[in-house]
């Protein structure tokens, strides 16, 4: 069963809040390079059956895409990943909520991990999200967000839901980025962009969330991975 917004207060907050998740990289989408929509139609057609395609996580991913996709708040482009990057809902929001916010607010992220740990998908995981408020960001790198505990000013993110953000970022670093987890490409929202987001809970815990995400990668690199025909494929140029 999908947890409840705490308070449905939450999820309004968070839609006028503009010092956590952000839009597109600019001010107007106008602005962005037309780069960023070239393929948009095509990388889709190509994609066939695999369009909303949850990644092949070892545990349940709820699929968003699709409704994401229908607010138009992402760019359907390719991009090679190479680095994760985590944000705060700035609110207790549920995967529901989080889109709730997004139908309104021009934002997304790749991943969102609730209160009780549980993942949910809302972009391709390799696509361009809008999440970060910098171009190349956007471009480079895989957004988790993950939902507070408490709010202003501690903004805390329980212990389930940031250690399941951990596991999940070291998935990624082992079957997508083909790197290992570290400083120089493990990132909360403000490396990119003046803004508070992850929180300053998360900022204390910063070496504690990168041991975390390293454990995880070690994991899964030794580990198989298990292909379900309604997964997204992992990227075989980064397979190794």
């Amino acid at each position: 069963m999908p947890q409840k917004n705490v308070y449905g207060e939450d999820v309004k907050a968070a839609i006028e809040r503009r010092d956590t998740c952000d839009g597109p990289s600019t001010d107007n989408l106008d602005d962005l390079p037309e780069s960023d929509f070239i393929g948009f139609a095509a990388d889709d057609a190509e994609a066939g059956s695999q369009a909303t395609a949850t990644i092949p996580y070892d545990r349940p991913v709820a699929d968003f895409i699709d409704e994401l996709s229908a607010t138009g708040h992402v760019t359907h482009k390719s991009y090679r990943k190479t680095s994760v990057t985590l944000h705060h809902n700035a609110g207790r929001l549920s995967h529901q909520g989080v889109l709730d916010v997004w139908k309104v607010r021009p934002a997304s992220a790749h991943f969102d991990v609730d209160a009780v740990g549980a993942v949910a998908q809302y972009v391709k995981v390799t696509e361009y999200a809008w999440a970060l408020g910098n171009t190349a960001g956007n471009q480079s790198s895989i957004s988790i967000e993950m939902a507070n505990a408490t709010l202003a000013p501690n903004w805390t993110v329980g212990e389930a839901t940031w250690k399941n953000a951990a596991r999940l970022a070291g998935w990624l670093f082992a079957k997508v980025i083909g790197e290992r987890p570290s400083r120089s490409n493990l990132f909360y929202h403000h490396h990119w962009r003046t803004t508070l987001c992850a929180g300053p809970f998360m900022d204390q815990i910063y070496d504690e969330v990168l041991a975390a995400v390293q454990v995880a990668y070690d994991h899964f690199q030794v580990a198989h991975p298990t292909f379900r025909p309604d997964t997204e494929p992992t990227s075989v140029e980064r397979q190794r």
